[in-house]
């Protein structure tokens, strides 16, 4: 019995002597790369005609240092570094993208890299906002002496309706209009095409150019209602 007591005490010394040896040598985990989120969804987006916010978070560096992270975007589906994209300094953030396209939908993700790689967040795709179907506020200016405002609807099968909110109805006028990109084209007048066109830019929500009557050239700006 004691030479069998003596095998059992060996034993189970021999165990804890083990645990010891492990608890004080941890394993020492791998490093991976990062994992980033990507927060902004079609409830939360801040978007105009030319711009949408997109924020995210490194929820995790992976156990080596994040040195870089921010949003790339493309309108097409599964963007990367190969396409645009936005470099950012925080673990939280919020990307600003500046420069699309009107009423264009483009692809989003979220990106983080370390040493041992990139990671990307799931994909949001999401539509700058629409000329059509909104009315807006023109400020017409002829010359250093002359102005005037009307207001003019953007249809979304290309129409316009042209009024003049001093003198409701006196100066309706049928035209069409036309976004290539950002540069609008609007012909005031469909029953005298050419005769006067409004042609300028689209930028965040603000529009502006120059319109050209027969024999003379003005400008304009105008403000969505």
């Amino acid at each position: 019995m004691k030479i069998i007591f003596k095998i059992f005490c060996v034993f189970y010394l021999s165990l804890f002597l083990a645990s010891c040896s492990t608890d004080e040598n941890p394993t020492i985990l791998a490093a991976t790369v990062p994992s980033v989120s990507l927060e902004t969804t079609s409830s939360n987006v801040e978007k105009t005609y030319t711009t949408i916010e997109i924020s995210g978070t490194v929820d995790d560096d992976g156990g080596d240092p994040v040195t870089a992270r921010g949003t790339v975007w493309s309108t097409s589906p599964n963007p990367g570094l190969n396409d645009d994209f936005t470099t950012e300094s925080t673990a939280s953030f919020t990307s600003l993208i500046e420069g699309l396209d009107a009423n264009t939908t483009y692809y989003f993700k979220t990106y983080a890299t370390n040493a041992e790689g990139t990671a990307y967040s799931s994909e949001e795709s999401f539509t700058t906002n629409s000329l059509g179907g909104t009315t807006w506020d023109f400020h017409v200016v002829y010359d250093q002496n002359t102005s005037w405002h009307g207001d003019v609807v953007f249809n979304t099968d290309g129409t316009a309706v042209y009024d003049e909110p001093s003198s409701p109805g006196t100066y309706l006028t049928n035209g069409t209009w036309v976004l290539n990109g950002n540069n609008l084209i609007y012909d005031f007048d469909s029953s005298d095409p050419g005769n006067v066109t409004y042609t300028g830019t689209l930028e965040i929500e603000d529009m502006s150019g120059v319109f050209d009557y027969p024999n003379h050239q003005g400008t304009w700006s105008a403000v969505e209602y």
